[in-house]
């Protein structure tokens, strides 16, 4: 008997797949990261082309297909998060954290505390035009989740406290350094800049969206993790690439 399993899941990425078909990558709580052959979604009247959008919430069932791919046979949508697919920038943050996702995890490995994230991240870009908070938010707790959570609380070289100080967050210390041990102005974060990583690193995930971070210190923060995370993390993305051209256009 073919084995099923009912999901509850974000669409991360579609993907045309012969005449008719598509696959469709979810990532869900209980088994990780994986991609489903939904058969007929390309037909405009097919059963499975609502399932097979992106950056939405979804409850479907699989059962084992009889190659390597499982097969989506049906399901709902719990949560479509419309007002991101209205908006061209909403879209762009949304792919790029689907992307994180996708080039950072392994397949059928189970991530709770990625998937909690990720849906936390995608609600903020719905509900509110945060979109460089529900990013930050999202790398932070992703590299925590893997295990490359950065240090954060004081000099990694020569002990200095955040009081007061300026900071370099270094990929190959796996922590901030003081601007004294960095020998440079480049890439300086603030000490505020720091204690608002940490806050988006520990707060209470309904707790978040409430958190009141400037645009300076965000971009402060995605000057200091985008050295960080192209270390640590496989590809920067095609994803990334466009939100940032997206980005400069404006």
């Amino acid at each position: 008997m073919a084995r099923e399993a009912m999901l509850d899941a974000l669409v991360l990425r579609c993907r045309d797949y012969k005449e008719n078909d598509k696959l469709v990558t979810i990532f869900s709580a209980a088994e990780g990261k994986e991609t489903l052959l939904a058969r007929g979604a390309r037909k405009p009247d097919g059963s499975l082309r609502p399932l097979a959008q992106p950056f939405s919430r979804v409850s479907v069932q699989k059962v084992a297909g009889r190659g390597s791919l499982d097969i989506l046979t049906q399901g709902e949508i719990i949560e479509p998060f419309l007002p991101i697919k209205a908006d061209l920038n909403k879209i762009a943050y949304a792919a790029y954290l689907a992307e994180l996702v996708i080039i950072s995890l392994p397949e059928n490995k189970p991530q709770p505390q990625v998937y909690a994230s990720l849906l936390a991240a995608w609600s903020m870009l719905s509900l509110s035009e945060r979109h460089a908070q529900a990013a930050r938010f999202m790398e932070l707790r992703l590299l925590d989740a893997l295990g490359l959570r950065p240090y954060l609380d004081g000099c990694r070289a020569c002990g200095r406290s955040l009081e007061g100080g300026s900071f370099y967050l270094s990929p190959g210390r796996g922590g901030i350094i003081c601007r004294a041990c960095r020998g440079s102005d480049s890439g300086i974060i603030s000490a505020g800049t720091v204690r608002n990583m940490q806050r988006l690193l520990d707060a209470p995930l309904t707790r978040v969206p409430q958190l009141s971070i400037s645009e300076a210190m965000l971009q402060e923060m995605e000057l200091a993790l985008t050295p960080y995370l192209r270390y640590y993390l496989e590809g920067s993305g095609r994803a990334r690439e466009f939100l940032r051209r997206l980005e400069n256009e404006q």
